[in-house]
């Protein structure tokens, strides 16, 4: 199996284009956090990369953790062809950009790689129109999940301000084709300002569609990840609990024993109906997802307040790709001491002081591993020079209670 890292695929699929152009932003981060799927894949496996992986660093991962993977650069292929030869390609996120940068990559020196094909009912899948008719579903099975949490999708500026005028609500309006707390807009209760207006027509020229929602008192975000394999069967991987800031945009995972992860949610949501959705999402999954789709699917929810009782939202987004929570539930599951917990953040700096803040924190935690595990300090998962702007990285606590 031959992993490539490849985020901003939302984006990627709305534009459709095999070549589509990320930002600037996207292109730094795919190019600095390539070695990331190495942290999920199976030993054995390739992970493309950019440019050649810090040796020093890569040896640290052989030696102390047993790290079985092999990272390669495109000035490797030649050497290492005949390993690479039929293999099959495992992208981050399928998009005909994707598909066509792994074309490309298996042309090179004729490898005959087996890659994803594109398929357009994936698109729409990729829609957050998928995430609302899941919601839906749920909503009409599971009696304890609040009717007026589904979305409403509108299809003009006009459908969107008669919705707005007449909430006593705060709504928050989202483009279909994003994720991560990007696409997203906090609208003003009663009256939209001239700003608000130009940026969702924005939104429906580029889109088409806009959902609108109610905005929730969050209290504690989390995911349920799933894996459907070869055989279209739909796996429960196990629970993500992670954080966001006010407007959405991921911080970071919780890493810790999934024991420990589910005693956390069930602080406020019952663990009866935790089961029920995870048993109904993998259900809707495996009936309108696999079909069309091999990989890592991963289902965002929320804890919320509402009225003096705390409420599950249980499906706030799908994303059919691989994901940070499925990076963080294998690291862990793979490479940490379960007595431990910690932390998994990825940072940005365009100051180029993430040099730095990776020295600061080797000196003041460095890693302590134990059997081939680490039970406590400081880990990037990804090599750092003084030039990173994004910091991908683990801070370990041993016996430490989340």
């Amino acid at each position: 199996m031959i992993h490539i890292f490849n985020p901003g695929h939302e984006n990627a699929v709305q534009n459709a284009s095999p070549y589509y152009m990320p930002p600037a932003n996207v292109a730094i981060m795919q190019r600095e956090l390539a070695f990331l799927p190495a942290w999920y894949a199976q030993e054995g496996d390739f992970v493309f990369v950019p440019q050649s992986v810090d040796e020093a660093f890569f040896r640290f991962l052989q030696e102390k953790l047993n790290l079985n993977v092999h990272p390669f650069s495109v000035e490797d292929v030649p050497a290492i062809a005949t390993q690479l030869r039929r293999q099959s390609v495992c992208l981050w996120g399928i998009s005909p950009q994707a598909i066509n940068q792994a074309e490309e990559l298996s042309a090179q020196s004729d490898l005959g790689l087996v890659i994803p094909h594109w398929n357009d009912t994936y698109k729409e899948l990729c829609s957050r129109e998928t995430s609302r008719r899941f919601l839906q579903e749920i909503i009409g099975s599971i009696q304890q999940i609040q009717k007026e949490i589904l979305p409403i999708t509108c299809h003009s500026l006009e459908e969107i301000e008669t919705l707005v005028e007449g909430s006593p609500h705060q709504l928050l309006a989202k483009a279909p084709y994003s994720s991560s707390g990007r696409g997203l807009l906090w609208l003003p209760v009663g009256r939209l300002t001239r700003t608000e207006r130009q940026i969702l027509h924005g939104m429906l020229k580029k889109q088409q569609t806009v959902t609108l929602e109610k905005v929730l008192n969050k209290q504690t975000d989390f995911a349920m990840e799933f894996l459907i394999n070869e055989n279209k069967e739909v796996i429960y991987e196990g629970l993500s609990l992670f954080q966001t800031n006010k407007r959405g945009a991921y911080l970071g995972n919780t890493l810790a024993r999934q024991d420990v992860l589910l005693n956390k949610i069930s602080e406020k949501i019952d663990v009866e109906l935790l089961l029920q959705t995870q048993n109904l999402l993998t259900k809707l999954i495996s009936n309108e997802i696999a079909p069309y789709y091999t990989g890592c699917v991963g289902v965002d929810m929320m804890v919320y307040e509402d009225g003096g009782l705390f409420r599950l939202h249980p499906c706030l987004e799908i994303n059919i790709r691989y994901n940070m929570g499925y990076l963080s539930l294998k690291l862990f599951e793979k490479y940490i001491d379960s007595l431990s917990t910690g932390i998994f953040k990825i940072d940005f700096s365009a100051k180029q002081d993430v040099y730095k803040q990776h020295q600061n924190y080797l000196e003041t935690y460095p890693p302590i591993v134990q059997n081939g595990k680490i039970s406590e300090g400081y880990l990037p998962l990804c090599p750092i020079s003084e030039n990173n702007k994004y910091h991908s990285y683990i801070l370990i606590k041993k016996n430490h209670i989340v």
